[in-house]
């Protein structure tokens, strides 16, 4: 990787923790459903520019309603529930088990057992935050979370749809898999909120809400995704992954400084089970690169002889 794509990607983890910070605290001030619903609509402006869908609308409609509705859902149901910014962000790690687990029952992508070593420790870091030390975790941090799990799970299932439809190559893609996940969102509202609430909501709108509504959407869901993709055109898997390790780093740090958020040791501890589990799942492409180079180093010392 060069100098300039190794800033994107930390501009992008950072652009990306921002956002989880921006998101736990709206929801002080906006229904997460509206939230969420604004957040995916400010993309619709650019539909003036992207004006042709790479691909069908209901390959959208079904990969979007996983990746965009459910996923950002949770995560707000985690914050809702009194879940911290810090936390949250070592949970969000476990969506890359999830990734492999259904790419490899939808799409029949073979796995490596060092992603199985991987997936076990960093369950075992998932259970070591939710006894959270000498601290009894209430009925309702535990629900926030099974929560931001169940988010981690919609991510892998929204992801592997978007790889197996071949979505996200472009910006057009970003365009339309947001601005068409949002009426799902909204008929979502909807049918749990009721009509009369949902009018209260968006009736009752605070400055406040809807700036938080477009950091989230403009900072994440259209230059953050976009800038993601692109690298990943340029860079392998192997190179852009573990990028994503920093996520709880730049969380963690900016929640103690702007909302006052400490973890204790033990739950440091136990994020950070998380990330060697991660690390190791992520290792896999460098570990099958390395075999090939011996290989080939050992080929050409034969052929020598």
């Amino acid at each position: 990787m060069t100098l300039r794509d190794t800033g994107i990607a930390i501009f992008v983890v950072f652009l990306w923790s921002t956002s989880l910070l921006v998101q736990k605290f709206a929801v002080n001030h906006i229904s997460i459903y509206v939230l969420g619903f604004l957040r995916l609509l400010s993309a619709a402006p650019l539909l003036l520019i992207y004006r042709q869908p790479p691909h069908q609308l209901w390959r959208y409609l079904v990969a979007g309603f996983f990746w965009n509705v459910l996923n950002f859902l949770f995560i707000g149901l985690g914050f809702k529930a009194g879940v911290g910014a810090g936390i949250s962000s070592f949970l969000i790690q476990t969506n890359v088990f999830f990734g492999v687990f259904f790419c490899y029952i939808l799409l029949r992508e073979n796995f490596h057992v060092i992603e199985i070593i991987g997936m076990f420790i960093a369950s075992y870091g998932v259970y070591l935050l939710t006894q959270s030390g000498s601290h009894v975790l209430d009925e309702s941090t535990m629900t926030g979370i099974i929560s931001i799990l169940l988010s981690a799970v919609c991510w892998g299932i929204g992801f592997t749809l978007l790889k197996k439809m071949k979505i996200g190559a472009t910006m057009a893609d970003n365009v339309w898999l947001s601005a068409l996940s949002a009426p799902s969102l909204f008929t979502l509202l909807f049918v749990l909120e009721g009509p009369q609430k949902t009018i209260f909501e968006f009736s009752h709108l605070s400055p406040v809400g809807i700036s938080c509504a477009l950091y989230v959407g403009i900072a994440s869901t259209i230059c953050a995704s976009y800038l993601w993709l692109k690298l990943a055109h340029r860079v392998s898997s192997s190179q852009q992954a573990p990028f994503m390790l920093l996520l709880p780093i730049f969380t963690c740090a900016l929640s103690a400084v702007f909302m006052q958020e400490t973890l204790a040791p033990s739950q440091l501890f136990a994020g950070g089970i998380i990330l060697v589990g991660v690390f190791v799942t992520r290792s896999t492409p460098l570990l099958k690169r390395l075999k090939v180079q011996a290989f080939l180093i050992k080929l050409k010392a034969t052929s020598h002889d």
